[in-house]
């Protein structure tokens, strides 16, 4: 867990996120007591719930996320929830929102809905990647993330499917197995940020015909807090204000163009000759 911020007194504002696979009940009543809750408590950022569980990103001053724990705490479904934190200049989000949602990703087919019964693939840890990575044993990183995220960094030699849009995994898989693009006879390790992703996406790999499929404990972010750059080239996108951020998790200063969703540095025009700035929000 990354230090207290009394080492970074210039950046004010802890900013966390994380997930969880697990039966909710009654989302008007949780939605609006946890709206309330960290309304009250200063944070701002978007939540996502679903029947199948929960999806969080939150920016607030270190006080106000602990208030925002102490409510997760309070409730038996979501205790002991693991929130990856970074710290910023900025607060990520200019707004609170809670929002009840069929999945808390978007994804097609229903395979992976409900959180009993769910499909998992193994997880391994970032350290135990590293020491894969670092012996050149044989086996595949495929990035699950889309194409404009891609483009901010993404792990040295990762496979990427040309996904355009998350819900179309499981044609883009199965067309890249068919290619022979995404080989079904290597270890397959996939990523994304945060890991949810990687959790849809394993049985539609496994149904594709990968023989052996794990996901990055905690994504890339939580290789981020261990590793930083190594093995990684460029910096991460981020579902926020921040739009990019390093493998120091420290943010960029970039702005996102409406238009394509690549992020550019400030200064830089888009390719596509958009120009507008806007602010992204989890998907």
């Amino acid at each position: 867990m990354p230090a207290l911020n009394s080492d970074s007194p210039e950046k004010p504002f802890l900013n966390v996120s994380g997930y969880r696979f697990v039966a909710l009940e009654n989302l008007d009543t949780l939605q609006l007591d946890m709206l309330t809750a960290l309304k009250e408590a200063g944070c701002m950022g978007t939540i996502l719930i679903a029947e199948e569980g929960i999806n969080v990103a939150l920016s607030a001053s270190e006080e106000a996320i602990a208030q925002a724990k102490a409510f997760f705490e309070s409730d038996e479904r979501l205790a002991g929830l693991w929130l990856k934190e970074s710290w910023s200049e900025i607060q990520a989000f200019t707004k609170m929102k809670v929002r009840i949602r069929p999945e808390i990703i978007t994804f097609d087919g229903g395979k992976t809905q409900g959180s009993e019964g769910r499909q998992k693939a193994p997880s391994i840890t970032p350290e135990t990647l590293k020491t894969w990575l670092d012996e050149g044993r044989d086996f595949v990183l495929l990035d699950t993330r889309n194409d404009y995220e891609i483009r901010s960094g993404t792990f040295s030699n990762a496979i990427d499917i040309d996904l355009v849009n998350f819900r179309d995994f499981p044609s883009i898989a199965k067309n890249a197995v068919a290619s022979g693009k995404l080989p079904t006879d290597k270890p397959v390790v996939t990523f994304c940020t945060g890991g949810i992703r990687c959790e849809k996406a394993a049985p539609y790999l496994t149904d594709a015909g990968v023989k052996e499929v794990y996901q990055i404990d905690g994504g890339i972010l939580n290789w981020f807090e261990q590793y930083g750059a190594e093995h990684w080239d460029g910096n991460c996108f981020v579902f926020d204000d921040r739009h990019v951020i390093t493998p120091e998790l420290t943010e960029t200063h970039a702005w996102l163009c409406r238009k394509c969703n690549t992020a550019r540095a400030q200064g830089e025009d888009c390719s596509c000759q958009s120009g507008e700035n806007s602010a992204a929000e989890i998907v």
